[in-house]
């Protein structure tokens, strides 16, 4: 429940006048309406037995207080909405700015970053609850219960013992709902939530091999099994949301039956008229509506604290980045140092038995050329993640242009480190667009001009739509080498401090690979490369190769052999 905390008080800094002006205006519908409901009781009753008795009633004011509580309770519940849950969308704006600022996903190793996503956007979804379903009625309870109290204690001792009968037996159903809240279940439908999406995409993504080989239905039925696991965990949870509702409304039940015989106790020993009992009774069916406001809060709650746990955490790596990339901002690159620096940098993925590097150290010099050799697995691709900052180091730090890679701003880390893959990534949009993701502002002469560098334009202006061509997922439309030149042009674009080049020829016949090559290294001007290879024709364009070994003790080695 911390971490719930956390995120309540995250809102109310955000912006207090509107956290606490929403809570008012939702006394505003709520008194009105306990209010009405008792008055009308009083009056029915009290007309009743004034044309039963002949007594005069004066029946004007109580039926204009009538007609203004009905009229306050419909504008207050308009405003109510409005304030509280636009008090919460420009929290949650708020909030995603900060995460999506001021963290990185690619620095959650072992994780995918679709699944990183996608349960930060569900997260932060799940938090609008917090503010309009736990925090207002919740502060709706307790301001109500507080001023009946009060009236109760001024009626009768027996309607007061009732009155904090029910009030402790709600207190007690909410700590216990909140002590209690197991986040198990809500594990379970997260993970079988993911489960379902990441195999459903992969069962699309390669349908065509899956139906070839005989694989579809498997796949299929990993899915369905997925499914199962999701509504295993969402029928214990609407099992736990169901016993809630019934214990709150054997609870409201209780009270009801208990003011009754309290009222009519009152009424039969003069202690107050039988209208008032009347009135009294009717207030005690108002308030578990009031009460049971919160139950939707509650009955999510286990859910809620999952999201508010994760969500926290976001917030506080969110502003220690924000904290530490201050004076390196500010920062300029250190004149003559290394473009990439690796000072006793150690990595290790999670689970596994020894690291993957301990104690690699080197550097790049602008217009250098540095190879990282050695046999799969020996971690190459590794030393070039954590040089893009895709992946955090362990032990050790690792400085761009002098300034440590941790704390530099994503905008400004972007900016001087670009990757080029095996795998560009091209996504179903204009080529025009899939340039400009490199610079958002760039000229349609800019992409020709990068386009002619890349030996692309021919290609490109031969369609009718020339820029404005629509490109598949994954750059369908473009051969592998028409799609890695596209990604060397939108490089281009850049003129980083590094260029890291992870396989780029990788899957390419050789007179493609080796005109990727050449076109790269003639484009480069004096950009500092590090280049991941075991191909001779990657490793002849080096200036020094890194060669990674595994020791027999300590984990893996690096030897350094240069002019190759």
């Amino acid at each position: 429940m911390s971490a719930v905390w956390t995120i309540i008080r995250a809102q109310y800094r955000h912006d207090r006048l509107a956290f606490v002006a929403g809570i008012v205006v939702s006394l505003v519908p709520a008194a009105a309406g306990i209010l009405l409901l008792g008055v009308a009781g009083w009056f029915i009753a009290a007309a009743a037995v004034a044309g039963m008795t002949g007594v005069f009633l004066n029946i004007f004011v109580p039926s204009a207080l009538i007609r203004g509580l009905a009229i306050l309770r419909t504008g207050g519940r308009y405003g109510e909405r409005l304030l509280t849950h636009e008090a919460t969308f420009r929290f949650l704006a708020s909030l995603r700015n900060q995460l999506f600022t001021g963290f990185s996903f690619s620095a959650k190793r072992g994780q995918r970053s679709a699944v990183l996503l996608n349960r930060l956007t569900l997260d932060i979804a799940a938090l609008d609850t917090v503010y309009l379903r736990l925090v207002v009625p919740g502060a709706l309870a307790v301001v109500a219960a507080a001023a009946l109290v009060g009236w109760w204690a001024a009626v009768s001792g027996p309607v007061l013992a009732v009155g904090l009968a029910f009030v402790l037996a709600w207190v007690a159903l909410a700590w216990r709902s909140a002590v209690r809240a197991d986040r198990k279940q809500a594990r379970r439908a997260d993970a079988a939530l993911e489960a379902i999406r990441l195999r459903t995409a992969d069962m699309v993504a390669g349908r065509r091999d899956l139906a070839v080989y005989g694989g579809l239905d498997t796949a299929a039925q990993s899915v369905l099994q997925a499914d199962t696991m999701l509504e295993a965990a969402e029928d214990a949870e609407e099992r736990r949301v169901t016993a809630l509702n019934a214990a709150a409304g054997l609870t409201g039940q209780l009270f009801l039956t208990a003011t009754l015989a309290a009222a009519v106790w009152g009424a039969s020993a003069g202690h107050f008229s039988a209208a008032f009992a009347v009135a009294l009774v009717l207030v005690a069916m108002a308030l578990p509506e009031v009460t049971a406001a919160i139950l939707p809060g509650l009955a999510r709650l286990p859910r809620i604290a999952l999201a508010a746990g994760r969500t926290a955490g976001l917030l506080r790596e969110a502003a220690a980045g924000r904290a530490g990339s201050g004076p390196a901002s500010a920062q300029e690159a250190v004149s003559g140092a290394p473009v990439l620096q690796f000072e006793k940098v150690a990595f290790s993925y999670p689970g596994a038995a020894r690291d993957v590097l301990d104690g690699l150290s080197f550097g790049i010099g602008r217009n250098e050329v540095v190879a990282i050799a050695g046999r799969s697995g020996c971690g190459k691709s590794t030393v070039a993640a954590l040089a893009a900052r895709l992946l955090t180091p362990g032990q050790g730090r690792i400085l761009l242009e002098g300034r440590d890679l941790a704390g530099l701003p994503e905008d400004v880390l972007r900016g001087a480190v670009t990757v080029l893959g095996q795998r560009p990534y091209l996504f179903n949009d204009t080529v025009a667009a899939n340039l400009r993701i490199a610079k958002a502002g760039a000229s349609d002469a800019e992409l020709w001009s990068v386009l002619e560098q890349a030996a692309l334009a021919k290609r490109i202006s031969s369609g009718p739509a020339g820029l404005e061509t629509v490109l598949g997922e994954g750059g369908i439309g473009l051969s592998g080498g028409e799609q890695r030149r596209l990604a060397l042009a939108r490089a281009l674009l850049r003129r980083p401090a590094l260029f890291i080049l992870d396989e780029m020829t990788e899957g390419l016949d050789d007179e493609t690979a080796a005109e990727v090559l050449d076109r790269f290294f003639s484009l480069r001007g004096d950009t500092a490369v590090l280049m991941i290879a075991h191909k001779r024709r990657e490793l002849d364009r080096a200036d020094r190769i890194l060669r990674l070994s595994s020791a027999v003790k300590g984990g893996p080695s690096a030897g350094v052999t240069s002019g190759c």
